[in-house]
């Protein structure tokens, strides 16, 4: 038992009921129609701290007579055929029968005299939405009740709706049995099922009178029933084996049953208390399922269209593999756009460093420079007898030294790199064109008397003027190097442009359906994420309550 300072604050049972009534009308405000009703129901049901023992099983486990059995009057018909599709309730207090209609609202009987009437109502699952009947003197008080569900083996699917209807009132499920059908499946799938939504359930294995101890005797049927639930993982409060038609039978724990149906009343508030909460938690969990159910259709769209979208390698499904390829595609098409732009500045820059490094002028050329400049000077003259002849052949003399010399390091020291630069670009790029590298191989570019002359410049004879002649003529070839370079960096640029091209096609498409696939994704996330914002906003209000409790 708990102590009196937690049982004063797990029974404040209106604030809990307050805080059930909240859940409700954050449910309406989702869209939720059905499970709002729920909450409403365990709130009434909360703010009396009512008990509800709910006894479920085959319809011809022999429910109903057990409950007559344990009333001591017969208020439940006992046909082995199933007898409602509601759920009828049966508590302590004044004598009364109500029927809970759709159409007509409550419609009183007197349980002694009109139960017949009652019975007709309580088949009537579709307008009828729930029996209660009160009547003194049995162990039950006005706030404690017995409810009988009709069979979960019914194949009447109204029968299994109402069942489920009212798990969520029922504090402790008694669930009961035909001794020759425990290990029917249903029975497993159904008290699982109650385990796990946290239910206390006790199993009755009703009608015992039919073992036969020759066959085997019952100690070893026992322990074959617990084995049997233990293999599907279910661990029962107590299970009970019971004989109405046989009272003195030497196994019959009726009495048993009847000892801990009292302690569980006498438990009441306790057991509510913590079953309430339960109870709400699975409710929350309905309604996320509601709301998923919702949105289901527009789910079902959108997971329909990731498997209209095909990408080759990628499973669609996939939302981390499609974000991983989206991302990976995105900075290939920012690299490809990039591309041409990137290798231009690449080859433009290789070429710059190329010019930049290759020395064209030693002191040879400055010693062929000085001469061939000396004779570019006006009043340049050689000897006296036949001095203008003499003169010309020397000037042309020395222009050809210089010629030679400077055309031997350019060949040396540039051209011959500049065609191995040239012509590697397009194995760079993984592009193939003969044309291009015969254009390369072609190329020619001639240092010629005219383009040594146009770089002499007036001014006196010196060191230092030499040297400058030598840069220029230096820079002058360079700069045409440099020219005819950035005519074949053109021509690569086009070419790669093509190739960019021809790949940009392909993957534009691939990108757009990658981008299609995320944003698919990215709706789906976002319902599971509003799914989910749901589930966290009610269950704040649930811990607000356990607060104020």
């Amino acid at each position: 038992m708990l102590n009196s300072q937690v049982l004063i604050r797990e029974t404040d049972f209106s604030r809990l009921a307050h805080t059930w009534e909240q859940l409700a009308e954050q449910m309406k405000e989702q869209g939720d129609s059905k499970t709002p009703a729920k909450l409403l129901q365990l709130a009434e049901k909360t703010k009396k701290a009512e008990l509800n023992i709910a006894f479920c099983g085959h319809f011809s486990a022999g429910k109903s007579t057990m409950i007559n059995t344990l009333l001591g009057v017969n208020l439940l018909p006992s046909n082995p055929i199933p007898t409602s599709a509601n759920v009828v309730k049966i508590r302590g207090g004044e004598k009364a029968a109500r029927v809970y209609t759709n159409a007509s609202g409550v419609i009183t009987f007197d349980p002694d005299t009109e139960m017949e009437k009652l019975k007709q109502f309580a088949v009537d699952g579709d307008t009828v939405e729930s029996v209660e009947v009160s009547y003194p003197g049995t162990f039950l008080d006005e706030y404690s009740s017995l409810l009988d569900t009709p069979g979960i083996d019914s194949t009447d699917a109204a029968h299994k709706i109402a069942t489920e209807s009212a798990l969520h009132l029922a504090d402790v499920v008694i669930y009961m049995m035909d001794y020759n059908h425990v290990q029917a499946e249903e029975n497993f799938n159904f008290t699982k099922t109650l385990k796990d939504r946290g239910k206390p359930v006790y199993l009755v294995v009703n009608m015992i009178d039919k073992h036969l101890d020759f066959e085997l005797d019952f100690e070893s049927y026992k322990e074959s029933v617990e084995e049997a639930f233990a293999t599907w993982n279910i661990k029962p409060d107590g299970i009970y084996y019971t004989s109405l038609a046989e009272p003195d039978h030497l196994e019959n724990q009726y009495e048993e049953l009847r000892s801990m149906l009292g302690q569980l009343i006498t438990d009441r508030e306790e057991l509510v208390a913590k079953s309430v909460r339960s109870a709400a938690d699975h409710l929350i969990e309905e309604h996320i399922q509601e709301v998923k159910a919702s949105q289901a259709g527009k789910r079902q769209e959108l997971e329909n269209k990731l498997g209209s979208i095909e990408v080759d390698g990628l499973d669609s499904s996939d939302a981390q593999a499609v974000a991983t390829n989206l991302q990976d595609a995105e900075a290939q098409a920012k690299t490809l756009e990039s591309r041409t732009i990137e290798a231009r500045k690449q080859m433009e820059k290789d070429l710059g460093v190329l010019l930049d490094n290759a020395r064209l002028t030693y002191y040879s050329t400055n010693e062929a420079a000085e001469s061939y400049l000396e004779s570019r000077k006006p009043g340049f003259k050689l000897g006296f007898l036949f001095a203008g002849k003499k003169t010309e052949e020397e000037k042309a003399r020395r222009e050809e030294v210089l010629l030679t010399e400077f055309r031997e390091k350019v060949a040396g020291n540039l051209d011959f790199h500049f065609r191995e630069l040239m012509g590697k670009q397009l194995q760079v790029y993984d592009i193939r064109d003969e044309e291009y590298h015969a254009r390369v191989h072609a190329t020619k570019i001639e240092i010629t008397p005219e383009f040594l002359a146009k770089h002499i410049k007036d001014g006196a004879q010196s060191r230092e003027y030499v040297m400058n002649y030598c840069n220029d003529i230096s820079a002058g070839i360079k700069l045409e190097y440099r020219r005819v370079g950035l005519g074949f960096i053109e021509q690569v640029t086009a070419l790669l442009e093509q190739q960019v091209g021809a790949e940009g096609a392909a993957q534009h498409e691939r990108l757009a359906a990658l981008r299609e696939l995320a944003d698919v994704h990215k709706k789906l996330s976002e319902l599971a994420a509003g799914e989910e914002a749901a589930k966290q906003r009610l269950q704040a209000i649930m811990r607000e309550g356990d607060k104020e409790s």
